[in-house]
């Protein structure tokens, strides 16, 4: 058996699911219990709080941290791993979020098949993702990713959405990119791949990508794989609307790179500078900040369940 019930920790966020997690709370909990037997749960109270649990259940001694929510529960875990700093503890997904975008470039998918398949599946390095930014208070700052981050519109997006309390589910994401659209500024952005110059352009958004999808089901990188050590470069430069929403198409599709307006590439490290305007932050699906900003990838820098 992988997990170690006694050395387990599942770092359960009520809030996630606009608030399903905690009406369901005895049904999940119980389904974990009976797949994994006697882990310990440790329930967040506000935000930040998953990133101390998780820190504190290496400090503690845990073995496994499971992150059961959504990326943002995900992706504040992250933090308390790597601020642990411990390369032997696993984390594992246990899905239960609205958008749901990191568990699916995991196998499986699902709540209930990814917890049938947690006991014996063993743990293995993938890369993770560092940025290097500037909070909204203007300090330096810096956070890990997991699975996707951008500045433009997504970070734009982000907080239309979170603002909104995910009460459409997964469509909110959509709206939010469809209104986004009408409205959006487009920064001028000037960008260095692993230190060439890719020139300077008007964006509608700058990725990088450790995982495949962003943006509740939007299919940005299909070529990306966790444990490659790259990051795939997606850059939409901007147009008006009108000639922009063809393009959510291929959003879906996988067939962004199809775009004239797109270009893609590889990179160990992107970095974005502003030359006017304004690019907020999309880490994971939360905006804590803007550019300018740096993106690496850290390669097998984290075990990874599933």
């Amino acid at each position: 058996m992988a997990i170690d019930p006694a050395r387990t920790v599942v770092i359960a966020n009520p809030a996630a699911r606009g608030g399903g997690v905690a009406r369901r709370w005895e049904a999940l909990t119980g389904a974990v219990t009976q797949a994994l037997g006697g882990v310990r749960f440790a329930r967040t109270e506000r935000p930040g709080h998953a990133g101390e649990l998780a820190q504190r259940a290496v400090d503690g001694g845990a073995t496994t941290v499971l992150s059961l929510g959504g990326d943002g529960t995900h992706h504040e875990v992250l933090q308390g791993l790597m601020r642990a700093g411990s390369t032997e503890v696993a984390l594992g997904i246990v899905p239960a979020g609205t958008g749901g975008d990191f568990r699916r470039s995991l196998r499986p998918t699902e709540f209930d098949a990814m917890l049938l398949a947690l006991p014996t599946c063993e743990a293995r390095a993938v890369d993770v993702g560092h940025a290097a930014y500037v909070s909204d208070a203007g300090e330096p700052a810096e956070r890990w990713f997991l699975n996707v981050a951008s500045c433009g519109m997504g970070g734009r997006i982000d907080r239309a959405v979170n603002a909104s309390g995910k009460g459409l589910g997964a469509m909110s994401f959509l709206l939010a990119t469809v209104q986004a659209l009408g409205t959006f500024a487009p920064p001028r952005v000037r960008l260095y791949a692993d230190g060439e110059s890719m020139g300077e352009r008007d964006v509608s958004l700058v990725a990088v990508c450790n995982g495949r999808y962003a943006g509740g089901g939007m299919y940005f990188a299909p070529e990306a794989a966790l444990d490659d050590g790259w990051l795939d470069v997606v850059v939409i430069e901007h147009a008006p609307a009108w000639r922009s929403l063809p393009d959510v198409r291929h959003l879906y599709a996988g067939t962004l790179a199809t775009s004239p307006r797109v270009t893609t590439r590889r990179a160990k490290e992107l970095r974005v500078e502003v030359v006017h305007g304004e690019a907020l932050l999309d880490l994971d699906g939360e905006s804590p900040g803007r550019a300018p900003v740096t993106w690496r990838v850290v390669p097998g820098a984290l075990r990874l369940l599933g």
